[in-house]
């Protein structure tokens, strides 16, 4: 089948700015939208387009091992673009071919699983061959815990995407989203995970990674008290 797919300056398929990360309209998504087209092209379903992102972060672990932290950085942001171009690229389908309610729960958790099966193992990467074996681990295992807890959240608790919503809108992060006219989800969310992790990369230095670990596990704490009433 092949598609019509209209030009680029009309291809707009992104979330919505108060869906996504704060961040992503002025970091990934400007870019991710030439990928996206540029695959709707081929006909591709977006779930090829997620295997992309593990495969990137081998390559990532590879640049990181022969010490090529500049492009290893730059592939960290890639992979987050990858993230972004295959939600838009699904979008744009939607449009075009009717799925499933299953095919979409897989589409779903095909893009979820794309980007935590090989991750972790760059964060620890990240840290070992920055000589510091003990902290590669703790952060690798913080990502992991952090991730854990937020799928478990929504496994147990029927209201989590209203609480999430409700934390946005009332309390310091309202607020504060109010104060400076900001849009989006504001938090240590997956895109600034990677934004963390690629400055380490780039300026070699594991400060970035203790930033990692500390906030993460900061927000496993938050997590609990926040969803304990």
């Amino acid at each position: 089948m092949k598609y019509n797919v209209p030009p680029l300056r009309d291809f707009n398929f992104s979330k919505s700015r108060d869906d996504g990360d704060f961040l992503a309209p002025y970091t990934n998504r400007p870019i991710s939208k030439f990928f996206s087209w540029f695959f709707a092209h081929f006909t591709l379903c977006a779930e090829c387009v997620a295997l992309l992102t593990p495969i990137i972060d081998i390559l990532t672990i590879a640049l990181i091992y022969n010490g090529y932290w500049i492009w290893a950085a730059v592939f960290v942001e890639l992979s987050l673009i990858m993230d972004s171009a295959d939600g838009e690229l699904a979008r744009f389908r939607a449009t075009l071919v009717k799925r499933t309610d299953k095919q979409n729960q897989f589409g779903k958790y095909m893009d979820s699983m794309a980007g935590v099966i090989i991750f972790p193992l760059v964060i620890f990467s990240a840290g070992y061959f920055m000589g510091d074996l003990l902290l590669g681990l703790l952060t690798m295992l913080s990502f992991c815990l952090l991730n854990l807890s937020t799928a478990n959240a929504g496994w147990y608790f029927e209201d989590k995407e209203n609480k999430s919503k409700q934390i946005q809108k009332s309390g310091f992060i309202g607020k504060l989203k109010s104060r400076f006219g900001v849009r989006g989800v504001v938090g240590f969310t997956g895109d600034i995970q990677k934004h963390v992790i690629a400055l380490a990369l780039l300026f070699q230095t594991v400060i970035f990674l203790w930033v990692f670990f500390i906030v993460s596990m900061i927000l496993v704490i938050i997590k609990f008290w926040a969803y304990r009433k």
